[in-house]
């Protein structure tokens, strides 16, 4: 059975379980390590907040001091040396904490200053306005699976979804692109043609974050090009795909969907709306 991959609050707790594993070592060799125990105190100190980039950053920082400190009781190649067992225990732990900042960055969490969730768009809907009534029902297909409220989400086509009056639209359209915790494509054969959509599309693919593209009205993989083929699509007329988007959504936002029979009504309205007009 496949895992689904790890939320970004998920990865932020496996990050500060390794850094306590670190401490843990640095503690049990105080002869050695007497000069790197502050600095994982600091970086545990860190962790115990908010996530945030600014935080990953100065993490990042100090997990790269302790690897820079131990990289001298390291093995030499032609040269005979058995490493001390606490050496090669805080190398490899400074070493696993650091591939898990990497792991969070890739997910495109590098905006400085921005906290995990609080003030970030959670998910963001990229449609053609010639789609509206689709957009309108996957909306109300979301509201009623996930806990979610009006202000989560971007959908520009649906009152109620749409920028604020005064926003600079391209502006703040790029930042929630790049930002947004999840990013549904709802394509059909008239997005796919839209130069916005096609752009959104192409920013959310750089960013290298969560991107679900939902195929309605008919479209078919087959119209897909690279890179958007290597991504796996969901039928907007089918319901267990739609059921599972549901739930994959769920583990992204890091939130309890509601019970499936509580939004079946709203799922069959979209099936039903995703169909060749």
């Amino acid at each position: 059975m496949a895992t689904e991959p790890a939320t970004l609050s998920q990865k932020w707790g496996r990050l500060k379980t390794t850094v306590r594993s670190t401490a843990a070592v640095i503690n049990s060799e105080p002869k050695f390590l007497a000069s790197m125990k502050p600095i994982v105190e600091e970086a545990l100190e860190i962790l115990s907040g908010n996530p945030s980039s600014q935080a990953l950053e100065e993490v990042e920082y100090l997990l790269q001091r302790v690897e820079s400190f131990i990289t001298q009781w390291r093995p030499m190649p032609g040269i005979p040396y058995i490493q001390p067992q606490w050496a090669a225990n805080t190398d490899r732990e400074a070493q696993e904490a650091l591939r898990l900042v990497r792991e969070i960055r890739s997910d495109g969490f590098d905006v400085p200053g921005k906290q995990l969730a609080e003030g970030t768009m959670k998910v963001f809907v990229s449609h053609s306005s010639a789609d509206k009534q689709i957009a309108e029902t996957f909306i109300d297909l979301l509201r009623a699976a996930l806990p979610l409220s009006a202000k989560d989400i971007r959908c520009t086509s649906v009152d109620g979804y749409k920028l604020t009056a005064g926003t600079n639209s391209d502006e703040q359209l790029r930042q929630e692109v790049f930002e947004a915790q999840a990013f549904i494509a709802l394509l059909s054969p008239t997005s796919i043609q839209s130069i916005y959509v096609i752009f959104e599309l192409g920013a959310r693919w750089g960013a290298n974050r969560y991107l679900a593209p939902v195929m309605v009205a008919g479209l078919t993989p087959s119209a897909f090009k690279a890179p958007l083929s290597s991504i796996h699509a969901v039928m907007g007329t089918s319901e267990g795909d739609l059921y599972q988007l549901v739930e994959t959504l769920s583990k992204q936002l890091d939130v309890v969907p509601e019970n499936p029979a509580a939004y079946a009504r709203a799922l069959t309205a979209f099936v039903n709306a995703s169909k060749v007009p």
